[in-house]
């Protein structure tokens, strides 16, 4: 079943007559979900628990194309690998023409440099803490966006070569990157006002190619991943169901079975889409699974004669072109968290872009080794 999912997300939008790129490159993004089994100890002992008592999580690190929800790639462990530990394994869904977007949590300069020395482009969130990241100014540029240089302290040094178990690790070598600072305020209708402030790092470093206001508003196709697990666990497993594998076997084959099925709706809606020159996300992705189950029920040989229909790939893709679409932009917010959706409706919002400063300090270009 692995490697079915394999083969299948192997297959590039452009393969599929998609061509949603962003000045010429192919939009991604990676991020972590977790997914409950059956309760034994057998689940237990081979995924482990978030606490005593509670069921057993299979945890996945997925490498999605956020222009039409398809899979490229994904790890699968137990729930204390984590999520990064699970994302080292994706390097090799990693290459040019590619540009990567990740959440905060996944930057590590090893990593850094492992994934764009595959010829991927890079856009990774980074916290906002000065002492998290390894990065000082070397020069602001016009756009307000800054070339830093990445630079492994004596203490990164010690926690990577024992994390590793090589107490003899060299140095990483000094990495340029080019970092973004904005922030984001989000407005609703009834005047509630909300400001965060982001720094993404990218491997962008012409801001004339790729100005810092551009790189803030494409970060936003990074929730695009989120709306992958919805449709993962709501609407393909089922809401609050856990995997029905009774050991660690089946249920790895359960979860790549899902994680297939998801990326074989994705590439339907996905084609159909390409084919009628329309944004893939305008196209309901439960209609969609539906509509392919009744196409593969209808595909049923004849009891007596054994015939089987013709294939139904034209008239699903008929099908899915008349199926109602999603309205387009339309930009809406809620509570995250359950005590807060109980207070706080669902609102139409705005949002505000601002390009700030860092406040790094400066790269000292003789700097002590």
């Amino acid at each position: 079943m692995k490697k079915t999912f394999e083969l299948d997300a192997a297959v590039a939008d452009a393969d599929l007559g998609i061509g949603l790129l962003w000045k010429g490159l192919e939009v991604t993004a990676i991020d972590g979900t977790t997914m409950e089994l059956a309760r034994n100890g057998v689940l237990e002992d081979g995924f482990g628990t978030p606490a005593e008592g509670a069921r057993p999580l299979l945890r996945v690190t997925a490498h999605v194309r956020t222009a039409t929800f398809r899979w490229i790639g994904a790890a699968i462990g137990g729930y204390h690998d984590g999520e990064n530990a699970l994302a080292d394994q994706l390097e090799d869904s990693f290459g040019p023409g590619i540009l990567n977007l990740a959440d905060r949590g996944f930057f590590s300069m090893h990593r850094w440099i492992r994934f764009s020395g595959t010829g991927a482009e890079l856009a990774w969130r980074v916290k906002n803490s000065a002492k998290s990241v390894p990065l000082k100014t070397l020069q602001t540029l016009l756009d307000g966006s800054e070339l830093v240089m990445l630079h492994e302290s004596d203490g990164m040094r010690a926690r990577r070569r024992k994390e590793a178990g090589d107490l003899r690790a060299a140095r990483l070598p000094d990495t340029i990157a080019r970092l973004v600072t904005f922030t984001v305020t989000a407005t609703t209708r009834s005047g509630r006002t909300k400001t965060t402030r982001m720094r993404v790092l990218t491997t962008l470093l012409d801001h004339q190619a790729h100005p810092a206001w551009e790189i803030a508003v494409l970060y936003a196709e990074r929730w695009q991943i989120e709306i992958v697990f919805l449709h993962l666990k709501k609407t393909v497993r089922g809401s609050r169901r856990p995997l029905r594998g009774q050991s660690p076997e089946f249920a790895r084959q359960e979860a790549w079975a899902l994680l297939l099925i998801h990326n074989i709706t994705a590439t339907a809606s996905a084609r159909a889409a390409g084919s009628a020159g329309i944004d893939p996300g305008l196209i309901p992705f439960t209609a969609v699974l539906g509509l392919i189950r009744s196409h593969l029920a209808a595909q049923t040989p004849c009891r007596h004669c054994g015939h089987r229909p013709a294939s139904p790939l034209a008239s699903l893709n008929t099908a899915t072109l008349a199926l109602p679409r999603h309205r387009q932009d339309r930009q809406r917010t809620s509570g995250r968290t359950t005590a807060e959706r109980r207070t706080r409706h669902t609102e139409e919002v705005t949002y505000t872009i601002d390009i700030t400063k860092s406040n790094l300090p400066k790269w000292d270009t003789t700097p002590e080794t």
